[in-house]
């Protein structure tokens, strides 16, 4: 009986170590994200450490693209309200990164993201600090013709990346969107 009062914390610590989260079955991707400094919707500064503390969908594109752009933003404005029904979205940030600067701007961003209901964050920056960024992601855009209503050839791949800002996994655009809010939920 003496011996009880030395193995009872030792029993606690053991079952308290299985009331962990389970660790996502998703592998890290060590090629992919970084450090970045951005302006977001509202003007302010936006970094990679912003990221941090929540699961985000990331997606690159432009707000003048006339078809896969605003296809796959509706698509994980979707993801976003599943995981709303879940109780879930308040952990989730989806994130669309421009590459069209010249004219997506932060106050353009700020009127064209509340369209998909989504609670979605938008970036811009110079054009330096943009290719910087698609760089690290893998991202490729090639502007098209000149004038007004110019087009871009553009990678569309779209990024899950944890509560640590690391890229988990990548999607394509016609992506299944269950798949993505259970992933999603399993980083949480």
């Amino acid at each position: 009986m003496r011996k009880l009062p030395y193995i009872l914390p030792f029993l606690l610590l053991i079952m308290l170590a299985g009331c962990d989260k389970p660790e996502s079955d998703l592998p890290i991707n060590t090629r992919l994200g970084g450090e970045f400094s951005l302006t977001d919707q509202d003007g302010k500064p936006f970094t990679q450490q912003d990221l941090k503390g929540q699961v985000s969908i990331l997606f690159f594109g432009y707000t003048h693209c006339p078809d896969i752009c605003p296809a796959v933003l509706a698509r994980v404005a979707q993801v976003y309200r599943t995981l709303d029904e879940a109780g879930l979205a308040g952990k989730v940030q989806p994130v669309f990164i421009t590459f069209d600067p010249e004219r997506d701007t932060a106050q353009h961003l700020k009127e064209y993201l509340p369209w998909f209901k989504a609670n979605m964050i938008g970036l811009t920056g110079t054009l330096a600090e943009i290719r910087a960024v698609a760089e690290q992601y893998g991202v490729v855009f090639i502007k098209g013709n000149e004038g007004e209503n110019y087009l871009f050839t553009h990678s569309d791949y779209i990024y899950l990346l944890d509560d640590q800002a690391r890229v988990r996994k990548l999607y394509p655009a016609d992506f299944n969107i269950d798949e993505v809010a259970a992933d999603a939920e399993s980083l949480l």
